[in-house]
């Protein structure tokens, strides 16, 4: 076999170890999600958000940087805000005094709930809802106002 085909063979066999290691882990971390989804390993909290931009069912639900369930529905409300439910993980135990917030994984990331946690000793319960939630910032508008102040200040 010539040198230049064994150097395509190695590079077609590299290349199928990358992307098969990729599918792997992919599928690895949905099962885990999906099997989450047992009626029994979870529990369900909603919030009351005026502006959700791209969140979507599905998405993550951390605390303090950890993933602890998902976002399971969206529900248009009356007043056009959006009711969001999450199943949260048994065993992980939010104060009852907690708020949530939507926050962009990265600059271009997809969006996740945060869940900001407070200091009470009392602890949210299946069907219980977050009293204040933060809306979502819409990243294209922070950077169009930062280029506004700048254009502002080189006026000046």
């Amino acid at each position: 076999m010539n040198r230049k085909k064994l150097k395509q063979k190695i590079k077609k066999i590299i290349s199928s170890l990358i992307v098969y290691s990729l599918l792997f882990f992919v599928t690895v971390r949905f099962y885990d999600y999906f099997k989450k989804l047992k009626k029994d390993n979870f529990y369900t909290l909603t919030a009351d958000i005026k502006h959700t931009d791209e969140l979507k069912s599905g998405a993550f639900v951390r605390l303090s940087g950890v993933d602890v369930g998902i976002v399971s529905k969206l529900e248009l409300l009356p007043d056009f805000s959006v009711k969001v439910y999450m199943h949260i993980d048994n065993g992980i135990l939010i104060p009852d005094d907690s708020s949530v917030a939507i926050y962009t994984d990265g600059l271009i990331g997809p969006k996740y709930i945060a869940i900001l946690p407070g200091g009470s000793i009392d602890y949210m319960q299946n069907g219980d809802e977050f009293e204040f939630a933060q809306d979502s910032v819409n990243i294209t508008e922070m950077i169009e106002i930062g280029i506004e102040q700048f254009k502002k200040s080189k006026e000046k």
